[in-house]
């Protein structure tokens, strides 16, 4: 698969790689939001976009060239990392499924709850949730390789099952 300005993959343009800067966006949007909460609901965003670039054929290429916490961890991890082996748990075929479904219903259990507390606290919220999942991101780039959360992010788990889905789908 050729990765540059101009060439389509499967019928779409291929996206220009924006990874070596867009870790910025993750620093100053979470900057921001900490001082304004509202802010944080940008951080949808961020969770969106690698579902749309999916749906609109592309897979995963939001991973490979757009992801902010992508190029933020990698940023990070190749400057300290400890290289220790991949968790044998990151390779079991339930773990994926598994990490997605907590994430998501906690994440889903938390909008419930704050949703009727209007747009400070949803922003606070989602601010959180993606703090948190940078820090376990970060963590897994210090501990293993720079982007080993990339392996096992909820988002790419997501982006590739609808990739895959597409692919069935056109086939039939």
């Amino acid at each position: 698969m050729k990765k540059h300005k101009g060439i389509t993959v499967d019928g779409k343009r291929w996206i220009p790689t924006i990874q070596d800067w867009s870790w910025i966006i993750t620093i100053v949007w979470m900057t921001a939001a900490n001082f304004y909460s509202p802010f944080g609901l940008f951080g949808f965003v961020c969770m969106f976009s690698p579902v749309l670039i999916a749906l609109s054929g592309r897979g995963k290429m939001h991973c490979a060239r757009i992801c902010p916490r992508g190029s933020l961890i990698g940023k990070i991890g190749s400057v300290v990392n400890l290289g220790l082996p991949r968790p044998k748990l990151y390779e079991k075929p339930w773990f994926r499924p598994l990490l997605w479904s907590g994430m998501m219903g906690g994440f889903a259990v938390m909008l419930i709850l704050v949703i009727p507390q209007g747009a400070f606290a949803l922003g606070r919220a989602v601010l959180i949730f993606m703090e948190v999942a940078t820090v376990l991101a970060i963590l897994n780039g210090v501990l293993f390789t720079p982007r080993q959360w990339c392996t096992i992010c909820p988002m790419g788990f997501t982006s590739g099952n609808l990739r895959d889905m597409r692919k069935k789908l056109s086939k039939t």
